[in-house]
């Protein structure tokens, strides 16, 4: 697998991997029930993207950056417990998964820039996941 191909594999999984473990987080924090299905359609999203990405560096022999999603979990667990402990409003866990999602767009665009010259199929592939964060981004709206 190519290096900027690699990169990309690495920034989809970890956007899969971080972002269903901040809904777990916040799915524990309220009760809902909009809410909380939306939330668990976007983590179902995520475990098929998370498959996904593992595929592919499976395919290649190889196996996904493992050391950065687990500093990202844990950044993400901490930020999450301190902007909740006075306020577990569903508008302020709307807030931060908005926040965290943008973060997510943010860096699946940067790699779809700053990569090179990707495989159209690998490309594609970032195209569909930006485009569902930024429809998630959207629904997540309603609740703030």
């Amino acid at each position: 697998m190519e290096k900027a191909v690699r990169q990309a594999w690495n920034v989809y999984f970890k956007n899969a991997s971080v972002g269903a473990h901040a809904i777990a987080c916040v799915m524990n924090k309220t009760q809902n029930a909009g809410f909380r299905s939306l939330l668990e359609k976007q983590r179902q999203a995520y475990a098929k993207q998370e498959q996904r990405a593992r595929s592919a560096f499976q395919q290649a022999g190889e196996r996904p950056d493992t050391s950065a999603v687990l500093l990202a979990r844990l950044c993400t667990d901490w930020g999450i417990l301190t902007h909740t402990v006075s306020d577990r409003s569903v508008s302020n866990l709307a807030s931060l998964m908005v926040q965290g999602t943008n973060m997510g767009v943010i860096t699946l665009l940067q790699t779809l820039h700053d990569t090179g010259s990707l495989p159209d199929d690998v490309l594609a592939y970032g195209n569909t996941v930006l485009k569902r964060e930024n429809e998630y981004m959207e629904r997540l709206k309603q609740y703030l």
